[in-house]
């Protein structure tokens, strides 16, 4: 089979199983030794070799029942960055990038950092503010051992030094030297709305690291209430938040921290995503 052929067919394979067809040319392109979209196009009348052909069928069937690229490929870019993912933790968002810009944003200018990252997962966000910030020290903290393994394992590959810690969000790390920097991206889908999700997603990704009880806000709720054993006079406290979920995090801050500057910080696409309490803020 040539590999115009393989992409015909997979595509339609894929959409007879009601299911993006884009996903053939992410797939041919990660067969054939992770080609860029540019050299796929020039190798088009080329064959493809038995075995590459066997393992990207093998593939397209597997997405073709809803399983996420991602998971078939066994990684996901994230801010420039290329991260292992399985099962066991959450597909990194676009939208997660840009906590991290508002997090570099707000730093404060003390050093070095003491940073952490409540319910890493793959680890995306901590070890991206290391590599960022490389004089900090970094804790991540989850309670799945499993996540804890690949993060660690990303941690490794890109060379970054943060120190992995498993428990129930900050209990861990409670009253012990503050933080200059807690960052969350916990948990926020509502109980309720499991029946509405993509099948890639409710039947993939961990619902550990999906559903935050009755209306989503429960770990916000818990982390809230953790925060004064962790945080000191100058911490800044970030948050990525679901739709509609701003204002209510928002004020769980206001009322826990009444004289400090809480701002709700909408994405690239219009939709409340971030959180931040910090100081002094930054300039509008």
């Amino acid at each position: 089979m040539k590999v115009f052929e393989a992409l015909r067919w997979a595509s339609s394979f894929l959409e007879d199983h009601h299911v993006a067809g884009y996903g053939s040319e992410l797939l041919l392109r990660h067969h054939l030794g992770k080609k860029s979209r540019t050299e796929l196009l020039v190798m088009m009348q080329e064959e493809i070799p038995e075995d590459v052909e066997a393992h990207f069928i093998a593939d397209v069937k597997r997405h073709a029942e809803k399983e996420p690229l991602q998971y078939i490929v066994g990684y996901e870019q994230f801010y420039g960055r290329e991260f292992l993912v399985n099962e066991h933790v959450l597909i990194p968002r676009p939208e997660t990038e840009e906590l991290i810009v508002g997090i570099l944003e707000r730093l404060p200018k003390k050093r070095p950092l003491r940073i952490v990252d409540v319910g890493t997962g793959s680890g995306i966000l901590a070890i991206t503010l290391a590599l960022e910030v490389p004089d900090a020290d970094v804790y991540a903290i989850d309670i799945s051992e499993q996540a804890l393994q690949v993060a660690t394992q990303n941690a490794e590959k890109l060379g970054a030094d943060v120190t992995f810690v498993q428990g129930d969000l900050l209990t861990p790390v409670m009253n012990e030297q503050p933080f200059d920097v807690i960052v969350s991206n916990p948990p926020y889908i509502p109980n309720a709305e499991e029946a509405t999700l993509d099948e890639v997603v409710k039947d993939h990704e961990p619902h550990l690291a999906l559903f935050g009880g009755e209306d989503g806000l429960d770990m916000y709720r818990k982390i809230v209430q953790q925060l004064p054993s962790c945080i000191g006079t100058e911490s800044v406290i970030a948050f990525e938040v679901g739709v509609t979920q701003g204002e209510a995090v928002k004020q769980m801050l206001q009322d826990a921290f009444l004289k400090e500057k809480v701002e709700v910080v909408y994405d690239i696409n219009g939709k409340d995503r971030m959180v931040f309490l910090s100081p002094n803020g930054i300039d509008s």
